[in-house]
């Protein structure tokens, strides 16, 4: 029992260890990123300056003037002191004269210290790195460059009198050129990531928050080319679902162009798990990536394509929100794997985060939407449903005590009157009714309006709907109906039409609408103006309109996106 003690205590001593140790970088790297640049700079001058003349005065080398040199490390420990308490107050990275100065300052001392003592092999050399250091910090690659270069020039000046005095030390000039020239090669390294990091961070900063276009497929490709921008121009493959239910999309950006694709299969989603743990997203970067982007468009006959392209290293990272869960796919990552890594992450947080914007803004529109419809719906009832009562009431007197001739007519306008109202009344029950909208058959719906329409505009209207068992939610055949109202007019009033054929078609996009009339049509060599009533309400629906000649007449088509949409 007490051996197994022993090695218990033995065991813990040295995580124990690892932790004090762990703490302590940690709080000295806290520490570090506290001080201000500047302030530290001018700590290490200080420091530097006075060790120096601690060192001579300890062991003397052999210089010129002893005297000399302790009066001029004197000065240059004031200057220091001064700069300590009276830093200067200008960005860090700003290429200004008074910066530029002060580092001419420490290499003019610097050189004559070493000119004073034994030159290439005088122990102030030591501290030219500090003039290189304290350059990268404040101006990065460019002044890791620039610093080097001083210090080549400097060692050139001094060991020129070291050469030519008959006690050449070749060997010190060339190793301590090297060591300059690497020190610039290894500090500028670090220079240009931080400089790179940094402009990353700006551009993630730059994120679109307002990018909420109008349709779905804009509104994601303003984000995703934001995304791959931030991750230099990289191709993104980002697959998500919905939380409580099998359906979701998924998206592959290249090019500058998007492709997004609806997926609504439960097998689909039973197949590949979207949320990963934390800790495996940490090695994206790994074969597991490319080997899970490989299973996921073996599914997707649709980007078939995307197999077939180079890929030469894959980063992935999950995300999770309140409604949504999904994975993106960084396609050659740029940097070096941790970084690419990180970024992905970051990038799969944002995308989420912002597709869970986009679905609130969509339920708050909706519920907007939902009650300005029943507002408008309140406001035809009290106003237009009631002055059509009252017309057909009065036409109704009129009819009787009219001759049988102008009964006729005027019985025919009460007919067109009452389908009004029924219309209208209909509308408000719809939109009073609260919950999900039932969906109607087209066919018969639509037929029997068909035959109103003919009868208001004395015009031989036709409808043809595929498949025949079609069915569409209420609002969505209030919409068609207004469509066939506005094609009918336009074609009677200034086509002057006898004929009006309508064909409703279900498509991969969702419905195609065609009105094909027998009117004047376009003369040749002209461009039928769009109408803009008809093109107005297709704009709201988020479809296009296109129009075309024929022979008579001319042929309208109306592509509406998908009646149910998800993200």
């Amino acid at each position: 029992m007490a051996s197994l003690d022993c090695g218990r205590e033995a065991g813990v001593a040295p995580a124990g260890s690892n932790n004090m140790i762990k703490r302590l970088a940690r709080s000295a790297g806290d520490w570090l990123l506290g001080v201000e640049p500047e302030r530290l700079i001018g700590i290490g001058r200080l420091v530097t300056a006075t060790f120096a003349i601690l060192a001579i005065y300890l062991d003397p080398t052999r210089p010129v003037s002893l005297h000399e040199s302790r009066v001029i490390l004197s000065l240059y420990i004031l200057f220091s002191v001064l700069l300590v308490i009276f830093p200067i107050r200008k960005a860090l990275d700003s290429i200004s004269l008074v910066h530029i100065f002060i580092h001419v300052i420490d290499v003019v001392i610097l050189v004559w210290l070493t000119l004073l003592t034994d030159e290439l092999t005088s122990p102030f050399f030591a501290v030219l790195p500090f003039v290189l250091l304290a350059m990268t910090m404040r101006w990065g690659l460019k002044g890791a460059a620039f610093g080097a270069s001083i210090l080549l020039v400097v060692q050139l000046i001094v060991g020129l009198p070291d050469l030519r005095d008959g006690e050449s030390e070749l060997n010190l000039f060339i190793m301590r050129s090297t060591y300059f020239v690497f020190s610039a090669v290894i500090l500028g390294y670090f220079g240009a990531y931080r400089e790179r990091s940094r402009q990353r961070l700006a551009k993630l900063a730059e994120w679109p928050f307002d990018a909420i276009a109008n349709d779905r497929l804009s509104w994601l490709g303003l984000l995703f080319r934001h995304a791959s921008r931030v991750l230099d121009g990289s191709r993104l493959f980002v697959v998500w679902r919905d939380q409580e239910d099998d359906a979701g999309c998924v998206a592959y950006w290249a090019a500058d162009c998007l492709k997004l694709v609806d997926v609504q299969n439960a097998d689909f989603w039973r197949r590949h798990d979207l949320q990963r743990p934390r800790n495996e997203d940490d090695a994206a970067v790994s074969p597991r990536a490319e080997e899970e982007l490989t299973d996921l468009i073996a599914d997707l006959p649709e980007f078939a394509g995307v197999a077939g392209e180079p890929i030469r290293r894959i980063s992935a990272a999950s995300f999770s929100s309140v409604r949504y869960r999904g994975r993106v796919f960084v396609i050659n990552s740029p940097g070096r794997p941790d970084e690419g890594s990180a970024l992905t992450q970051i990038i799969a947080t944002r995308l989420g985060s912002e597709l869970e914007r986009l679905a609130l803004i969509q339920q708050t529109t909706e519920a907007a939407r939902s009650e300005e419809r029943v507002r408008l719906a309140c406001d035809l009832h009290d106003s237009v449903l009631q002055d059509l009562t009252a017309a057909r009431l009065k036409l109704k007197l009129a009819g009787e005590a009219a001759g049988n001739d102008w009964k006729r007519q005027l019985d025919d306008v009460s007919s067109l009157i009452l389908e009004q109202q029924r219309r209208v009344r209909q509308f408000v029950e719809n939109n009073r009714a609260v919950g999900s909208p039932a969906t109607i058959s087209l066919e018969h719906t639509l037929t029997g309006f068909a035959g109103l329409l003919s009868q208001q505009w004395n015009c031989q209207i036709e409808v043809s709907i595929r498949p025949l068992e079609l069915a569409v939610p209420t609002w969505m055949v209030h919409e068609i109906k207004q469509l066939m109202s506005e094609a009918a007019a336009n074609a009677v009033c200034h086509g002057h039409a006898t004929q009006l054929r309508m064909s409703i078609s279900q498509t991969d996009f969702g419905l195609q609408v065609e009105f094909i009339d027998d009117g004047l049509g376009m003369p040749s060599g002209t461009t039928y103006p769009r109408p803009s009533s008809l093109s107005a309400r297709v704009g709201k629906l988020g479809g296009d309109l296109t129009v075309y000649r024929t022979t008579p007449g001319i042929r309208i088509q109306i592509d509406l996106p998908r009646i149910t949409e998800a993200l």
